[in-house]
C-alpha cells in the first residue's frame, strides 16, 4: 500500500512538473524589475543620451523637432523612442529611470511570451507528426516553451538591453513578431494575398521608427527567403517558378509600407532637411564609410566579420557554450536529414531564415556590432529549446562552468563592496546564500548527469539575478546625497564629471532639479583641477579613490557612493582581484569653495 502512495505522488509530481517550470519563467521575469530603477544596472551608455533628447524635447513641450544637449546629436535615432519616454515620464513630471524603462520591460515581456508559445506550439506540433498526442506530451510541450522564455530572458543581451531605455526591446518586438505571426501560421499567412503584407508592414513601419528605415533590408529579405523555401519549398536560387511575381508584390508591398511609416518623421518633422543630415547621411550613410578601406575593416580589427559570424554566441554570454552546442547539433541534424525525406518543421526553419538573414546583411555595413543581431535572439532561444535533448551534455557542463566563474566573480565584486565600505553587512546573509546556492547547484550539474540540463535553464539568470543583487546597495541610500543636499541644489548649477556622450545625464535622476554642467575627466578619480571649476561654479562633484581627499582647498557638504564606469589602463585586470574595493568602487564629493 505504501508503494502504491508513493507511485501515485511521483506521477502526480511528474503530471505538475510543467507548471513548475512556467512558475520559474514567470518568477524569472518578474525578477527583470528588481533593481529597475537604479542607476547601476548593465546599460549601454546610449541610454543616458537618449534620455538627454527626450527630457529637452519634453521640456519643449512639443513633439518635435527633437532636441538635444548636442547640435550634432538631436535626430540619433527616430522619434518613436523619445515620445514614448515623453509620454512615460508624464513630460517631465515623472522622471525617473523607472519610468522610463518599464515600457522596455513590458516588451521584453511581450517577447518571452512569443518565445514560449511558438516553442510550445512547434514541439506539440511536432508531437503530433510522431502520433503522439497525448496529454503527457503537451505538458512536455509547454515545459520546453517554459524553458525557451527561461533561455531568452537568460541571455546578456536581452538583460542589457531589454530593460534600460534603448530601441532594442521595442524593435525586436516588432520585427520579431512579423517572423513569429509567420512561423505561427505558415501555410495560412503566406497564402495571404494582401491581409498578411499589410499588417507585417505595419509592424515593420512600427520598428524602423523606433530603430532605422534599414530594417527593412534584413526583413524583406527574410520574407523572401520564406516564400521561398517555406512557401514554395524550393531552393533560394530557383526564382524562376510559379507564383515568384506574386510573392515579390507581397515582399514589395511589406517593405514599401515599411518605409512609408518611417517616411512620416520627414512629413511631420518641422526641420526635415536636419532629420535627412543628421539621420539619413550621418546616423546611416555613414557605417557604410570607413576611411581604413572596406576589406581591412572586413577582415580585421574590432569591427570585421568576424564579430558577426560570432555575434549570436557572444550575444548569450553566460549561454554561449550552449548556443555554440545547439548550432553543433542543427549540423548533425541536418547532415542526419540529408539524402531522407525527413524535413524540419516551418517554424524552425522561419527561425533559422531570420538568423541567418540578419546575420548576412548586417556583414555588409563598415561598422559591424553585435547589437544588430539582437532582433533574431528570440529565434536562437527558440531553436536553442527545440534542440535541448539533441545538443550534447558537454556543451551544458561547459555552460554550467562559465556560470560558476560568473556566480564567483560577483562573489568578488561583492566582497570588494564589503572591503570599500567597512560594512560587513551591507549585503544580506541571504545573497551570500544565494551566491553559495548557485554555485554548488552548478557544480552538481557538472558531476550528475541527470540534474545538467535542468540547473543550466536556470544558471546564467542566477549570474545575472547575483549582479543586480550586488549593485543594489549603491543604488539606494549609499548611492544618493541627503534631501536637505538635494533640496540646497535645486535651482542651482553643479559642475559634474562627464567622460563619454551623455554621462552627464545620470545626474539629471541623481540630484533633480539642479542645473547640471559637465565638465571632461577621462578618468575622474584622477581628475586634479578642482579649484580651477570652483572658480567659475559654487558647487561641483568630484569623484575619487577610496582614501583620497577630493581637493587640497575646498570644502565637502556631502558625499555619496558610486561604482566606477571606467577603469583606468594603468589599473590592469589584476587589480580587480588584489583590490577589488578601489578597483569597482569610488566615493563622490559635492564641494565647495572653502569658507574665507
Amino acid at each position: 500500500m505504501p508503494m502504491t502512495r508513493l507511485d501515485n505522488t511521483t506521477r502526480s509530481v511528474s503530471r505538475s512538473l510543467h507548471l513548475v517550470w512556467i512558475a520559474l519563467a514567470l518568477l524569472v521575469a518578474l525578477a527583470y524589475l528588481f533593481g529597475l530603477g537604479g542607476d547601476h544596472i548593465p546599460r549601454n551608455g546610449d541610454e543616458l543620451v537618449y534620455a538627454n533628447i527626450a527630457r529637452l524635447t519634453a521640456a519643449s513641450g512639443h513633439w518635435l523637432p527633437l532636441q538635444s544637449a548636442w547640435e550634432f546629436m538631436r535626430n540619433t535615432k527616430p522619434p518613436l523612442l523619445f515620445w514614448q519616454a515623453m509620454v512615460a515620464g508624464g513630460w517631465g513630471e515623472d522622471w525617473t529611470l523607472l519610468h522610463l524603462r518599464l515600457p522596455s520591460v513590458a516588451y521584453t515581456w511581450g517577447i518571452t511570451l512569443m518565445v514560449g508559445l511558438l516553442t510550445w506550439k512547434t514541439v506539440r506540433n511536432g508531437a503530433v507528426v510522431a502520433n503522439a498526442t497525448s496529454a503527457p506530451q503537451n505538458r512536455h510541450a509547454m515545459t520546453m516553451g517554459a524553458i525557451a522564455a527561461l533561455v531568452y530572458l537568460s541571455f546578456f543581451t536581452t538583460y542589457r538591453y531589454g530593460r534600460p531605455f534603448l530601441t532594442s526591446a521595442p524593435e525586436t518586438f516588432w520585427l520579431f513578431g512579423v517572423f513569429f505571426a509567420l512561423a505561427w501560421s505558415p501555410a495560412r499567412l503566406l497564402a495571404s494575398s494582401w491581409k498578411f503584407p499589410l499588417i507585417a508592414g505595419i509592424a515593420v513601419g512600427i520598428g524602423c521608427l523606433y530603430k532605422s528605415f534599414v530594417m527593412v533590408v534584413p526583413v524583406g529579405f527574410a520574407l523572401a527567403l520564406c516564400y521561398q523555401s517555406v512557401g514554395a519549398g524550393v531552393a533560394p536560387w530557383q526564382i524562376l517558378r510559379p507564383g515568384i511575381v506574386k510573392d515579390s508584390v507581397k515582399i514589395a508591398l511589406t517593405c514599401t509600407l515599411g518605409l512609408g511609416i518611417f517616411g512620416l518623421w520627414f512629413a511631420i518633422d518641422p526641420q526635415p532637411g536636419e532629420v535627412w543630415r543628421e539621420f539619413i547621411v550621418g546616423e546611416n550613410a555613414g557605417k557604410m564609410n570607413n576611411a581604413k578601406g572596406y576589406f581591412k575593416t572586413a577582415f580585421g580589427g574590432s569591427s570585421s566579420i568576424f564579430t558577426i559570424l560570432t555575434g549570436y554566441f557572444s550575444n548569450a554570454l553566460f549561454l554561449l557554450p550552449l548556443s555554440v552546442g545547439c548550432f553543433v547539433a542543427a549540423w548533425r541534424a541536418w547532415r542526419q536529414r540529408k539524402g531522407t525525406p525527413q524535413a524540419i518543421s516551418p517554424a524552425e526553419k522561419i527561425m533559422w531564415i531570420w538568423l541567418l538573414a540578419l546575420a548576412l546583411v548586417f556583414m555588409l555595413p563598415t561598422q559591424r556590432s553585435t547589437r544588430y543581431l539582437i532582433p533574431a535572439m528570440p529565434a536562437l532561444a527558440i531553436v536553442i529549446a527545440l534542440y535541448w535533448q539533441r545538443i550534447g551534455r558537454i556543451w551544458f557542463s561547459l555552460t554550467l562552468v562559465v556560470c560558476l566563474v560568473g556566480l564567483l566573480a560577483m562573489g568578488l565584486i561583492a566582497y570588494g563592496a564589503v572591503r570599500a565600505t567597512q560594512d560587513p553587512w551591507i549585503l544580506s546573509p541571504l545573497f551570500w546564500l544565494f551566491v553559495a546556492g548557485a554555485a554548488v547547484a552548478c557544480m552538481a550539474g557538472v558531476f550528475n548527469k541527470a540534474w545538467t540540463r535542468p540547473i543550466t535553464a536556470l544558471s546564467a539568470f542566477s549570474v545575472l539575478f547575483a549582479l543586480a543583487w550586488v549593485t543594489n546597495p549603491f543604488n539606494g541610500e549609499l548611492g544618493r546625497f541627503r534631501l536637505e543636499t538635494s533640496a540646497l541644489l535645486k535651482g542651482q548649477t553643479v559642475q559634474v564629471p562627464n567622460n563619454f556622450n551623455g554621462h552627464f545625464e545620470r545626474y539629471e535622476f541623481i540630484i533633480p532639479g539642479a542645473k547640471i554642467v559637465p565638465y571632461f575627466a577621462a578618468q575622474p578619480v584622477d581628475y586634479l583641477d578642482v579649484e580651477a571649476l570652483l572658480k567659475t561654479s559654487r558647487y561641483v562633484l568630484v569623484q575619487r579613490r577610496i582614501g583620497q581627499a577630493p581637493c587640497a582647498q575646498c570644502r565637502v557638504i556631502d558625499e555619496r557612493w558610486d561604482l566606477r564606469s571606467r577603469q583606468a589602463e594603468n589599473d590592469g585586470v589584476m587589480a580587480a582581484f588584489k583590490t577589488p574595493e578601489t578597483y569597482w568602487y569610488a566615493k563622490e564629493y559635492l564641494v565647495e569653495p572653502p569658507l574665507p
